[in-house]
């Protein structure tokens, strides 16, 4: 056997790929269409790095992997990403015929694959030398799956940025996920993409052969790892967030003044009737307009009226739907991720600071208060 750091690395991605296989299907919370697609992806990526690492590390020669073991997932992959990326951003969606046939590259591969698997097996065929239709199948499928790969990777942003743009306003129906992390992780999977696609040429024009894709394979460990970790925790935020956004439906929240101003009536009106507090991009111009007011003149009569500022008036309300949803107990086990965000923050750090600020505890010190 042959060890070294880069392929243990990568076999322990693929035992961490296993075991979030394992927890997602096992796991009744992460049941969806996206956390199927997300452990779809972190099975292949777990078994396409074990298929070339076998070799590598000595447990068979590289051509009896080609001839028994080999599987075209470097074809699947893409399509896996874009159809959790869809399901991400819009779960109720159902699976259109557009989506299936993005796995038809996968399934015509596979197809040749067997068949030139099943001659072996049956004796029409040997191992060495190997048939040169199935050669240049495998070569052909690489190719393939580079230019596949990145044309999808690229109609996924477009994807994204479309929903950014339909779903800029806030709308007390529709959670909006966190979507930063995912643009992220997809832009460096397009930059090793890109690396693939450099090894994959000098691989088969240059080297005869030679090239070692060690820097790939320690990519797709870290993906996995990456994957299992933020890809399964942000959709356990999203289902706790669909659990509180059902009970806010109903809650209601008094007013947090007793001014008899006409304007911040108002204020309190649009605020509490139509929950706007919680929309996390809430801005003083933006409710001076719905109100018909300058930003400057509705920010002097907060100031004058209520002796505070309008980002400290709106937090409070904030702070007060948060305070009900830690009283909950239906909500004891949910993250203060998914807690601050419903209660209309835009990231937990805020939640804290603002929440501390208020209260003089952090959220978590407030929830072991009331088992006190």
């Amino acid at each position: 056997m042959n060890f070294n750091i880069f392929n243990i690395l990568i076999i322990a991605g693929i035992i961490q790929g296993f075991v979030f296989t394992g927890i997602v299907i096992f796991t009744k919370k992460y049941h969806s269409r996206s956390s199927f697609f997300l452990i779809a992806l972190i099975f292949c990526y777990s078994i396409s790095n074990l298929m070339y690492i076998l070799p590598d590390i000595g447990a068979m020669p590289l051509l009896i992997m080609y001839a028994y073991i080999f599987l075209p997932f470097a074809s699947v992959i893409a399509p896996i990403i874009y159809c959790y990326v869809i399901f991400f951003l819009f779960p109720k969606k159902k699976m259109p015929l557009k989506l299936k046939l993005l796995f038809l590259p996968f399934l015509f591969f596979l197809l040749l694959i067997l068949l030139f698997r099943f001659r072996v097996i049956l004796g029409y065929d040997v191992v060495d030398p190997i048939n040169n239709l199935y050669y240049y199948t495998v070569i052909y499928h690489e190719f393939f799956s580079v230019l596949y790969s990145i044309v999808l990777l690229i109609m996924i942003f477009i994807q994204i940025s479309k929903f950014e743009k339909q779903n800029k306003a806030y709308n007390n129906k529709l959670i909006r996920p966190d979507i930063k992390w995912l643009k992220g992780t997809l832009s460096i999977i397009l930059i090793f993409t890109f690396l693939w696609a450099y090894l994959t040429i000098r691989n088969n024009f240059f080297t005869n052969g030679e090239t070692i894709f060690y820097s790939l394979w320690v990519a797709m460990a870290a993906i996995i790892y990456w994957l299992g970790h933020i890809g399964i925790y942000k959709y356990g935020v999203l289902v706790d967030r669909r659990g509180i956004r059902r009970y806010a439906k109903n809650a209601s929240i008094s007013a947090n003044s007793q001014s008899k101003n006409g304007h911040i009536i108002a204020l309190e009106n649009l605020l509490i009737k139509n929950k706007t507090y919680l929309d996390p991009q809430l801005t003083l111009e933006s409710v001076a307009n719905s109100l018909d007011l300058s930003p400057s003149y509705l920010s002097r009569v907060i100031n004058n009226e209520l002796k505070t500022s309008f980002t400290d008036y709106i937090n409070s309300y904030r702070v007060e739907a948060a305070k009900t949803y830690l009283r909950n107990p239906d909500f004891s086990n949910y993250t203060m991720v998914s807690i601050g965000m419903e209660a209309g923050f835009n990231s937990k750090s805020a939640f804290y600071e603002v929440f501390k600020k208020t209260t003089g505890k952090t959220p978590l010190a407030f929830k072991r208060s009331l088992t006190k």
